[in-house]
């Protein structure tokens, strides 16, 4: 089965140059320059936070990671790190994976703004 039915068309110009792009990046990619863009323009507006959702499945374990990482060395150094400590942070990790990689997200774009005004995130405001 091929799917449901196309029925609406979305056209638009591009130069000589930007169409042998295209017409390159399909090559490589094995498919047609159409289907190759609808595949690119699909792929663009089902983005999450700015990533597709394979993107953000590795973002949520890389920050699950992080957060077992950051969670597990505070343990060690107050000395608190036992096998049910532990075991509760690998279960709060793993049921709040979403959680955390939103905070993440979140912290990182307000460290992103703070460095284009000229403020550096862990030191206040920029000496003069």
């Amino acid at each position: 089965m091929t799917g449901p039915k196309k029925s609406q068309y979305i056209s638009f110009r591009v130069t000589d140059e930007e169409l042998h792009e295209i017409e390159e990046a399909a090559l490589a990619a094995g498919a047609k320059p159409r289907d190759w863009c609808r595949q690119m323009v699909l792929e663009k507006v089902r983005r999450e936070h700015g990533m597709t959702k394979s993107e953000r499945l590795v973002y949520e374990e890389l920050s699950r990671v992080r957060y077992l990482i950051g969670h597990g060395f505070r343990l060690l150094a107050h000395d608190t790190l036992g096998p049910q400590e532990w075991e509760n942070a690998r279960a709060t990790a793993d049921h709040k994976a979403a959680q955390i990689a939103d905070q993440l997200l979140a912290a990182s774009r307000v460290n992103a703004d703070a460095w284009k005004v000229g403020i550096h995130p862990r030191q206040g405001a920029s000496e003069e």
